[in-house]
């Protein structure tokens, strides 16, 4: 009971905040063309980055890897991973901090996005192994998030389609999402919607093969302002979530291309790039390496647009 007593006033004290945290320092980034890919099959999705390799997934599961270095527009190699499938909309990639033994990267957590999926709530931890110039993927954990008794514990509850994001820095799996979906159908004015991060412990491989997480398992609930529309994916860096928006010049009113920096230590809004311009396609996720952002970004070839891009952006300063 004590446990549930501090989430809710946790709740409040984030609400609070989160009300008064509309600002967010109003960015003018820098901004490149990084990689122009080639070799796109599906629907380009989830990003993520090891060393020399660049893992770009597409819709369904599959995953074209490119050269960091050499910036080669066609990949290198590719694969599927083990939990692909239909309903495997592979939103986000997160690689995370344990490795299982054997393997050639830490593990990849791979959240699904697709509302009203079977799989929905499903996070799916991978152990991705290289050898020779062959990628490989194993499934070695599923996570699941059961949101049963969130708002009788005074915890806001989330919609759905959660993002799983890890926070290296800070060792912590937090959870992102809405109270409401985020498309202009469904909320139809900012002030009936707010986002909302859950976040967890990292579960263990020793934990097992399957791993559900509730209200039990809760840490921290944090509430931020909803001021724009239509979530993407993204990722965090020593407690701020780092997310996208949008769909660039497809809906430059009521979907532009847009990035809002969340403090999860004050429930605020801390930076915001705009990026219509900069960015024309439909961003899908981000990566922080190397001091940059990478923004993968999905095209529509029957509208005219080219090739996927992935740009790199400068970090607020």
């Amino acid at each position: 009971m004590k446990k549930l007593i501090c989430l809710a006033l946790l709740a409040a004290v984030t609400a609070t905040a989160a009300a008064q945290g509309f600002g967010g320092l109003q960015l003018n980034p820098d901004c490149y063309e990084f990689l122009v890919k080639e070799g796109r099959g599906r629907a380009q999705q989830g990003l993520e980055i090891s060393g020399r390799y660049i893992f770009s997934l597409e819709d369904g599961g599959h995953v074209n890897v490119y050269d960091y270095k050499t910036r080669d527009p066609e990949p290198i190699g590719g694969f599927d991973l083990a939990s692909s499938g239909r309903d495997n909309h592979a939103n986000n990639a997160e690689f995370g901090i344990e490795k299982k033994r054997g393997a050639s990267f830490p593990l990849m957590y791979i959240s699904n996005g697709k509302v009203g999926s079977d799989i929905e709530w499903t996070c799916f931890v991978e152990s991705i192994s290289w050898r020779g110039k062959r990628f490989s993927s194993e499934l070695v954990q599923t996570i699941t998030l059961d949101v049963n008794g969130f708002a009788e514990a005074g915890v806001e509850p989330i919609f759905g389609a959660p993002s799983w994001l890890i926070d290296r820095e800070r060792k912590a799996l937090w959870v992102f999402s809405a109270h409401q979906r985020t498309t202009p159908k469904v909320t139809l004015r900012a002030e009936d919607n707010f986002y909302i991060a859950y976040k967890f412990r990292i579960p263990a491989l020793a934990e097992g093969p399957m791993v559900k997480l509730g209200i039990e398992d809760l840490q921290a609930s944090v509430v931020f302002p909803f001021e724009t529309w239509f979530t993407q994916a993204g990722c965090m860096q020593d407690g701020k979530i780092y997310y996208c928006f949008g769909v660039g010049q497809l809906d430059p009113g009521q979907r532009p291309s847009r990035i809002r920096v969340y403090d999860t230590d004050s429930g605020t809004i801390c930076a915001k790039y705009n990026l219509n311009e900069e960015i024309p396609y439909e961003m899908e996720d981000l990566v922080i390496k190397d001091g940059w952002i990478f923004v993968n970004t999905n095209t529509n070839p029957k509208r005219g647009q080219g090739n996927p891009v992935i740009y790199k952006l400068s970090l607020p300063r």
